[in-house]
């Protein structure tokens, strides 16, 4: 069943007739269609995941990977930009991890990621480990990583976000506070 976030945008699923699309959005956005990230490299073309549809055209795509009651997003990209696609394909992954019975979703970005490190905070996920250098490691499994961005940042660092799944979706949002 899809999940409507707004009147155009629906996240579905990722089916059979996918592939194609997500082969080529993963050599577009990351190079490749593997993934590497704590000393290990993925292949994401058998990984499962969710596609975000807006007016019967793909604009989003997160990949996933279980492992007993972990849920890792293993990618995630948006073709457009700023308009909730990213958002909708968090959700619907926090979703789907609680219904599957994990007690945890995680990811790992690199220190250069700003956007979606602000991006991951912003949807209550919280930096629990850093591991300094570990893009060299990752370098050496997956050659084609870049030493620096677009706007000359060294990508030297991984971080690893997670959310913490509890029993009700409500305890999963992070608490406000306010000083006085």
């Amino acid at each position: 069943m899809d999940h409507v976030t707004d009147r155009t945008l629906s996240v579905r699923p990722l089916g059979p007739r996918d592939r194609e699309w997500v082969d080529l959005t993963q050599a577009a956005m990351w190079g490749s269609s593997t993934v590497a990230r704590k000393g290990e490299l993925l292949d994401t073309t058998a990984l499962p995941g969710f596609v975000a549809v807006r007016h019967g055209e793909p604009v989003g795509l997160a990949l996933f990977c279980v492992r007993g009651d972990e849920y890792e997003v293993v990618s995630v990209s948006a073709t457009v930009r700023r308009e909730g696609v990213g958002r909708a394909l968090m959700l619907r992954c926090f979703d789907d991890a609680r219904k599957r019975g994990c007690r945890r979703v995680w990811l790992t970005t690199t220190n250069d990621n700003v956007g979606a490190i602000a991006f991951y905070q912003r949807l209550g996920m919280d930096l629990c480990a850093f591991s300094r250098n570990g893009v060299a490691t990752a370098r050496r499994l997956k050659p084609s990583i870049p030493l620096r961005d677009e706007f000359g940042v060294g990508i030297d660092h991984e971080l690893e976000f997670e959310l913490l799944l509890g029993a009700d979706p409500v305890d999963d949002l992070p608490r406000s506070s306010t000083r006085g």
